[in-house]
């Protein structure tokens, strides 16, 4: 009963259509195929696409949901979340794109142009599995952005992006600062600040990164870090110039409890830092 790039097309109707002509505008068509294995495969890439952009668009009132955004580390749920969600849609849809892939790449030269539906919708349940179904789910998982890589990689669009990975500016570096709870109570105040070394003070060397001899745990990759400022990404600050980090609260007596309050801190451009305190 799985469903065909051409019972897919019924789903979609002109949307899909409309999203080919879109990604087909201006590209060249990859070296070797031939017309029925091109438009086939480019069919089914198209209704991926669409697919994958109806899913961003519905879930994209969760993941900014500020509820979401407050307990869930979005970098890390959201996968999951994806997952799990295009693994229900392949099924329930029976959207099989991978199967209707191999079907297309199989196709034998010099077939007609007309594509035999009967023939192909055969080719493709022959095909269609649990392995193609999950391997649908995972690139629709990964959104447009991946289905888009997957048209690129096939030659089907030109690359004109390259995919940057999040990391500072060079007019930035990134700091963080983890806390660990030993004698403290209450709230725990972190302060960046900029400052002026005293007169015969060294001046501190740039830190460029910091070395973690631990991996975070799975509860830190999904949620939100409530001991850590900020709670994810880094607070900014401008290289080469000197700042004091300032780690204060107060113990259950009342009195002040500092750290790394008496120390200054430059940072290299596009450095990533670190701090880990007890207080």
């Amino acid at each position: 009963m799985k469903m065909t790039v051409l019972g897919t097309f019924t789903l979609f109707g002109a949307l899909s259509m409309l999203s080919a002509t879109a990604l087909a505008q201006a590209e060249s068509r990859p070296v070797g195929l031939s017309d029925t294995v091109y438009s086939t495969s480019l069919s089914a890439l198209t209704a991926l696409f669409v697919t994958a952009v109806i899913l961003e668009s519905a879930f994209a009132v969760i993941f900014n949901w500020r509820v979401f955004l407050s307990y869930f580390s979005a970098s890390g749920v959201k996968t999951i979340v994806m997952v799990v969600v295009s693994l229900m849609v392949v099924y329930l849809l029976d959207l099989d794109i991978v199967a209707s892939l191999v079907a297309a790449y199989k196709t034998p030269p010099g077939t007609a142009t007309t594509v035999d539906s009967a023939a192909f919708a055969a080719n493709v349940n022959q095909i269609s599995g649990p392995t193609t179904s999950i391997i649908t789910a995972m690139v629709l998982a990964g959104g447009s952005a991946g289905v888009n890589n997957l048209l690129t990689a096939l030659g089907f669009r030109s690359n004109r992006e390259t995919k940057i990975e999040p990391t500072p500016p060079e007019d930035e570096a990134w700091v963080a600062v983890k806390v660990k709870r030993v004698n403290a109570v209450g709230l725990v105040h972190v302060s960046v600040s900029k400052a002026d070394l005293p007169t015969g003070e060294v001046h501190p060397s740039a830190i460029a990164g910091s070395v973690s001899f631990t991996r975070p745990s799975i509860g830190e990759l999904l949620f939100r870090n409530v001991d850590r400022f900020p709670q994810n990404g880094g607070y900014v600050v401008k290289p080469n110039e000197v700042y004091r980090i300032s780690v204060e609260g107060t113990d259950a007596k009342g009195h002040p409890i500092v750290r790394l309050g008496n120390r200054y801190f430059v940072f290299a451009p596009r450095a990533i830092v670190d701090f880990q305190v007890e207080i």
